[in-house]
């Protein structure tokens, strides 16, 4: 039987090795179903800084998903040579809108120290995917990275 609970800031959530939920986002043009993750070992509650940077980044959500769509569209532009060797159809993006071509928001995670990451699938790497980290601070990069 799964876990579930009422978070007073999440809302619903189930348990399965992480909280989590699927929720409608809006992003590059497009409305995608998301799944929103709290990261928790051994289904302990959610915490005070997940909770904190829920509330932060869903209460800027236009702003946040302008700049993970600009922060992506400036990696492919600025690493587009490098991409080509794996990405047949290279091409740079010239609108945000573009990016719902290339990328696949896949996961909205935040960690149990509050860090927040965007989880995508990605044309250029299909085993790895893109992250992009918007909390603390902005940075951009393979999922490895982040995880």
């Amino acid at each position: 039987m799964e876990m579930t609970c009422k978070d007073p800031v999440f809302g619903e959530m189930a348990y399965r090795h992480r909280w989590y939920k699927t929720i409608k986002l809006y992003m590059f043009g497009k409305e995608w179903d998301v799944g929103v993750a709290a990261k928790a070992y051994s289904g302990k509650s959610i915490t005070e800084e997940q909770r904190r940077s829920y509330s932060e980044f869903f209460d800027k959500i236009e702003a946040m998903v302008d700049i993970i769509g600009e922060n992506i569209k400036k990696y492919v532009n600025e690493n587009l040579y490098e991409l080509a060797t794996d990405w047949i159809g290279a091409r740079s993006v010239g609108s945000v809108n573009e990016l719902a071509q290339m990328v696949v928001p896949k996961t909205l995670l935040f960690k149990q120290d509050g860090t927040t990451i965007m989880l995508f699938d990605c044309v250029w790497d299909e085993e790895h995917g893109i992250a992009v980290k918007t909390i603390p601070e902005i940075a951009i990069g393979s999922q490895d990275i982040f995880l």
